[in-house]
């Protein structure tokens, strides 16, 4: 799932310098940051380290060092950052992907950029009506992991195995700028916008260039970080969203590993969820999705408060830094 550290994808003869300019931009972002999360991410490391556990997979690639480890649960840390918990992954993962689906007329083509660990791709596969699905993510290694480290491949139910499935290791907006055939529905599972390159992902320019590879009546959903935390960056994204020309529903569920949730549903016309249910067996969303678009009114009340970002003016990288050392 990613919170602080997700993967993202880009043309022919530009691609080898993209994918080279992104992997030093990320290695300097890296090195450089120090983002709310990170302390007690370590902290919880540190403490599964000191407990019999199996270290299954420790690498560093071109952009992160990658630990996956066992004990009482399976984890994901990548540059310390947790990315997910097997205890509750699913809270996060069901809640990302099932309302598009409830939402959608469509699904025979799905698209998620980011997601390398393969959860979010076990999730949509339950649905026998896609027939093709595009994981698109910047670090071969994780793709690797996903597939091969046993304990990971089960979790995710061998998802990047599945035939429908074709898997891009490459950086998500060089993906997109090859404009690939256009999709039902799209999944935004990229990492916290910590720095300028990851913010750059969430701006008009990004989700203008997103839009020319979704079908007319298609949704795409983009993980928007935690309304109760940095409800700033949470409506930022959302106002971002529609400064590209879609109508955004905004939703929310808990994940004890990361707290509050948010994401944002997005179409041509506003998509209601009030009424709609998970179409596959989900079991830790409501029977009325429509309940996930509640938030609280010192969450609301500051909606209006979201900027728009862009690459000209790239501030979420900002308003992030900021409320994240508010809540520190």
């Amino acid at each position: 799932m990613n919170h602080n550290q997700h993967s993202k994808p880009w043309v022919a003869s530009d691609l080898n310098a993209a994918q080279s300019r992104s992997t030093n931009r990320l290695e300097k972002q890296e090195a450089d940051e120090n983002v709310r999360g990170d302390k007690w991410d370590q902290i919880g490391l540190d403490e599964m380290k000191r407990r019999n556990h199996r270290d299954l997979f420790d690498q560093k690639s071109s952009y992160q060092k990658i630990q996956i480890l066992e004990a009482n649960d399976l984890r994901m840390y990548l540059n310390g950052q947790l990315q997910f918990s097997s205890l509750d992954e699913k809270l996060y993962h069901e809640a990302l992907v099932h309302p598009a689906f409830a939402a959608s007329p469509a699904h025979e083509r799905v698209l998620i950029l980011g997601g390398g660990d393969g959860l979010a791709l076990r999730e949509v596969l339950k649905y026998s009506g896609v027939k093709h699905a595009d994981l698109v993510d910047l670090d071969p290694l994780v793709l690797k992991a996903a597939k091969e480290v046993k304990s990971l491949a089960s979790l995710n139910d061998y998802s990047l195995r599945s035939r429908r499935v074709t898997v891009h290791p490459m950086d998500a907006q060089a993906y997109l700028a090859s404009e690939p055939d256009p999709y039902d529905i799209i999944f935004v599972d990229f990492p916290d916008p910590t720095g300028k390159t990851i913010s750059d992902l969430y701006t008009t320019e990004f989700y203008s260039l997103l839009k020319k590879s979704l079908k007319p009546h298609g949704v795409f959903v983009c993980q928007a970080n935690s309304p109760d935390e940095t409800p700033l960056v949470f409506w930022t994204i959302g106002k971002t969203i529609e400064s590209a020309g879609f109508a955004v529903t905004s939703y929310h569920t808990t994940v004890p590993s990361f707290g509050d949730w948010g994401f944002h549903l997005a179409s041509a016309s506003r998509k209601s969820l009030s009424g709609k249910k998970a179409q596959v067996p989900a079991k830790s969303l409501p029977s009325n999705l429509g309940d996930l678009s509640k938030f609280p009114t010192y969450v609301t009340e500051k909606k209006n408060q979201g900027i728009i970002n862009t690459k000209n003016k790239s501030v979420l990288h900002a308003i992030f830094k900021k409320e994240s050392f508010y809540m520190d």
